[in-house]
């Protein structure tokens, strides 16, 4: 087969939907099927493809991402797969799908926020989503869900024949593991000077990962515990009233804030060496750290909502989004007692090992066939 893919969001920061693209690729590489890769791009930020590049045949459509799409949309140009020089499947990694000459089309649906919890997501984006992903549902011939709550939220809100609507899981990848405690201590105090325990976030800082519960549940339990909270990843949309939330409470050093985790080995360290991590997102369509958190054994307090059920698999400790007490006082018992937290890390481990990137690009694979041969 012939087959291209969406690669623009395998950028140097790589945050979701760029794993999942970069992941995903390398697996199906690695598969070695005969099968042969062609990637389009398009938008400002450069491509890193890594060890890939010189088995992906890839080419850049030279505009900014948005004016692509409306010319995929007002003049169905360029055919991507005419662009690249032919292929037999396109796959649309990152919702938007594009038109083709002959090319059988498979979408990714990654989550549907824009639609379940719109006033949670950025207006430049939910607008924009809401506007097109329903049509490119409907029109792919097959779309790819992330989680059995995904594939539940496209049949809500844009009903298609359930068997077009495929769930293949994420997955963290092989080389992604826990570091010795010791070690990733270690690594934690000399890259970001972390002394002591601490309790971890990773995660964009936006509405939709409800931040400001996490830090009233620790401002809760903060005078009875000598742990720190860290929160690892970028400042995202509206990021004001968590910074706002974090000054009220007086918090002061107790809350550290190291931005944006650029590698897999600090990574892992900071998962490695924390007595817990806190995720207590509004809605996930995946949660991609739960499941790194769990495969470095540390382990997991999260939300009962959306994908994050499906993803812990009875390995975390759960509580509503909107349970601040629960969430402080779930925090306290996995950081207090080392019985509960040995338990938690186990499970957690053999839940993650459910999920593979390997297993992810044979069921993807498999769509493209299945798609083909219809």
């Amino acid at each position: 087969m012939r087959i291209a893919l969406d690669v623009s969001p395998i950028t140097a920061m790589r945050t979701g939907v760029g794993n999942y693209c970069y992941y995903l690729l390398k697996h199906l590489l690695a598969m070695e099927t005969g099968d042969i890769f062609l990637g389009f791009s398009s938008g400002s930020s450069r491509v890193e493809l890594g060890a890939m590049a010189g088995k992906v045949t890839h080419r850049h459509f030279p505009l900014p991402t948005r004016a692509v799409y409306q010319l995929w949309n007002h003049l169905a140009w360029p055919k991507v797969d005419t662009w690249l020089g032919g292929a037999d499947v396109y796959h649309a990694t990152n919702y938007f799908l594009a038109p083709t000459q002959s090319a059988r089309r498979v979408v990714s649906v990654h989550d549907l926020a824009f639609w379940v919890k719109p006033h949670l997501c950025s207006p430049k984006i939910s607008g924009l989503f809401a506007k097109y992903v329903g049509r490119f549902i409907r029109e792919a011939d097959a779309v790819i869900a992330c989680s059995e709550s995904t594939k539940a939220d496209i049949l809500k809100f844009c009903p298609v024949d359930t068997s077009r609507v495929r769930v293949v899981y994420d997955a963290v990848d092989d080389d992604f593991a826990a570091m010795d405690r010791n070690e990733a201590r270690q690594q934690t105090r000399t890259r970001f000077a972390l002394e002591g325990p601490y309790i971890l976030f990773v995660g964009t800082l936006e509405p939709r990962k409800n931040l400001p519960l996490l830090l009233k549940a620790f401002a809760r339990i903060a005078t009875d515990l000598p742990h720190t909270l860290v929160l690892a990843g970028g400042t995202g949309w509206n990021a004001g009233p968590i910074f706002e939330t974090l000054e009220s409470l007086n918090l002061g050093n107790r809350v550290r804030r190291l931005g944006f985790v650029r590698t897999a080995s600090d990574l892992s360290a900071l998962y490695s060496a924390a007595d817990a991590f806190a995720f207590p997102s509004h809605y996930e369509g995946f949660g991609l750290p739960i499941l790194e958190a769990m495969t470095c054994g540390c382990p997991v307090v999260a939300t009962d909502n959306s994908s994050i059920p499906e993803v812990a698999g009875g390995a975390a400790l759960l509580c509503p989004s909107d349970d601040e007490e629960s969430f402080a006082e779930a925090l306290r018992a996995t950081v207090s007692d080392a019985a509960l937290r040995a338990r938690l890390s186990d499970a957690g481990r053999k839940q993650a090992a459910r999920f593979s990137w390997r297993l992810c690009a044979e069921q993807t694979r498999a769509v493209y066939r299945q798609v083909l041969s219809a």
